[in-house]
């Protein structure tokens, strides 16, 4: 290992397989939390707390999740720059993110054994902050151990796994599932219950799975720093300069601040849809048989949807690549605003959707087709216009900002939707197709003001 005479290890110059896949190991452990609690459960799980043990309506419990989420996001987006900061000081990822890791697997477990919406949103929120903290230590890692010229194709080979491990955790929850029946969160679909939620097992055998495949990530050899890490106290305080500093520089760079604000805005539909897919097909579409939603096609249709990301984002980056950024962008608006068109006419249309061979069950197919490649399509584009937009030596810099933007994004969206499905108790699914009509609003916007981007002018 060579190290210069600052004591500061170089970065990696070669890249080792055997250790680039023990490090994508922590992708496919990380995406079981992502997909089993944030997607599939946890919405569902505080409205039905909300409901049975606190008296809440459906919209009221639907609207203290969307706070509650909106405001976490928030303070993540105020946590993530020094967080960032600290990683790039530290000299040593590897222990933060087993550490973060190890306390977002724990706070996960004990969500199954209180029903108190206090306590579980506590939980909830620790888990959530843990687990995304680790991801910045996490994606810090990839110049430690892969060469310069490997550092798209390790990170692509790490999202590749993480889809996975999205498959994976999918495929475990399904028996649970069948032993102890579906969520019911929407009183209008009988009476709410816990369904395989109301076990702890549900929460604890995820975790456990996150926590095997993890194991191999402890391998990983990461070239660091060998100096005494800075004082926490300097570190922060030079991360707010440095942050103020960049912030100077992307407000002068006119492409680039124009971006952010389009981005900021187009993310949102992709952060939002992220925490509400499950529900919208239960509790939104009502897919299942004779008005009462069915949680194994639930899955099935975020499998489908992730299969479709996997085959499909590939070209919508190709498109991006050939066709410039500002095109894929409006590619992607239009990929989701098929979906969106799609969930409203469904919404709106017919007060539920039974599984079998018609029209409406196979327009619900497309549409997990079609949200695939939109959802993989909105971060692989971005990648491709910061690339476009930023000065060769700021690039980390200005990803940084784009990442920022999307957090912002994504503590707007749940308090948007929490809003509007507050709306619920009165006109019950129908709060659905208006909160997707806001989302797709959103995106709209954010699809005109990035018209106004000067790639070209970035250019010069």
């Amino acid at each position: 290992m060579s190290v210069k005479s600052d004591g500061i290890v170089e970065v990696e110059t070669s890249t080792s397989m055997k250790n680039v896949l023990l490090w994508a190991m922590f992708d496919l452990a990380n995406t079981i939390y992502s997909m089993v609690i944030i997607s599939l459960i946890i919405f569902r799980y505080i409205a039905v707390i909300g409901q049975k043990e606190h008296g809440l309506t459906y919209g009221q419990a639907s609207l203290i999740f969307g706070l509650a989420q909106g405001i976490m996001q928030a303070g993540l987006t105020l946590l993530v720059p020094i967080i960032g900061a600290f990683s790039d000081n530290a000299g040593k990822r590897k222990p933060f993110v087993i550490s973060l890791g190890g306390l977002t697997l724990l706070f996960a477990s004990l969500l199954g054994f209180f029903h108190d919406i206090t306590v579980v949103l506590i939980f909830y929120i620790l888990s959530n902050i843990a687990y995304q903290c680790s991801l910045i230590f996490y994606d810090a890692m990839i110049p430690f151990i892969a060469s310069k010229e490997d550092i798209g194709k390790v990170s692509g080979f790490g999202v590749a796994w993480g889809y996975l491990g999205t498959i994976i955790s999918l495929i475990v929850l399904l028996p649970l599932m069948f032993m102890w029946g579906d969520v019911v969160s929407d009183p209008n679909q009988g009476t709410v219950s816990y369904g395989y939620t109301g076990y702890w097992i549900t929460f604890v055998l995820p975790m456990i799975l996150f926590l095997v495949l993890g194991i191999p990530f402890i391998f990983v050899r990461e070239k660091q720093r060998t100096e005494k890490v800075p004082p926490l106290r300097k570190v922060i305080a030079d991360s707010i300069k440095q942050l103020r500093s960049t912030f100077k520089d992307i407000r002068a760079h006119r492409p680039m601040f124009i971006y952010l604000v389009a981005y900021f805005l187009i993310s949102n539909i992709a952060n939002t849809l992220i925490i509400y897919m499950m529900p919208l097909i239960t509790d939104g579409l009502i897919i299942g048989s004779r008005g009462k939603a069915s949680d194994t096609f639930g899955v099935i249709f975020i499998i489908i949807a992730t299969v479709s990301a996997v085959l499909f984002t590939y070209f919508v980056g190709l498109f991006g690549e050939k066709f410039g950024p500002k095109k894929g962008f409006y590619f992607v608006g239009a990929l989701w605003g098929i979906t969106l068109g799609m969930g409203v006419i469904l919404i709106f249309s017919l007060p539920y959707i039974d599984i079998g061979f018609n029209l409406p069950f196979i327009m619900s197919i497309i549409m997990g087709l079609i949200a695939g490649p939109a959802l993989g399509g909105t971060w692989t584009v971005n990648r491709i216009m910061v690339t476009r937009l930023s000065p060769k030596e700021k690039f980390g810099e200005y990803f940084g900002f784009s990442d920022i933007s999307g957090k912002v994004s994504s503590s707007i969206g749940p308090i948007i939707f929490g809003a509007v499905l507050l709306t619920a108790d009165v006109i019950g699914k129908y709060a659905w197709g208006w909160a997707l009509i806001a989302v797709g609003i959103v995106m709209l916007i954010g699809l005109i003001v990035i018209s106004f981007v000067d790639v070209e002018q970035a250019k010069k």
